[in-house]
């Protein structure tokens, strides 16, 4: 039986704060995709680059609602934190861009866009599959 306990609002900000890598997700065509990004956390909104393809695809009209799913868990280690954010993806202004660019996000040679998610629901919780 796993344990499971949720983290506070507090404990999910922390924990984004020390993590740089996870799963963008939104729907393309109706279906559901699944993509690797990395991320910085910036005034309780989280920014992350995508390529210019995923961005066509994630932005079509500059802006779209996605999840953000970041954890700690590997096969190795049985116990972590998960934390799902909910909201609306922007693409960000010019301005807002240097920002990113300063914050180690990947640049894909120059052609990286750049969102900015402002969460409108975050969850977390945290596992313990030992048990």
């Amino acid at each position: 039986m796993n344990t499971e306990h949720e983290l506070t609002n507090g404990e999910c900000w922390d924990f984004l704060d020390r993590v740089s890598t996870g799963r963008l997700l939104y729907t393309s065509g109706g279906l559901p995709v699944a993509q690797l990004v990395r991320f910085v956390v910036r005034n309780k909104a989280i920014m992350v680059s995508v390529d210019q393809r995923t961005a066509t695809r994630l932005l079509p009209a500059g802006s779209g609602f996605v999840a953000i799913q970041a954890d700690d868990v590997s096969d190795g280690v049985q116990t972590g934190h998960s934390v799902t954010v909910y909201g609306r993806a922007q693409v960000v202004s010019e301005e807002r861009r240097s920002r990113a660019e300063t914050a180690g996000l990947p640049g894909y040679e120059g052609l990286a866009v750049y969102a900015c998610v402002a969460p409108a629901q975050l969850w977390g919780s945290y596992v313990d599959f030992r048990t």
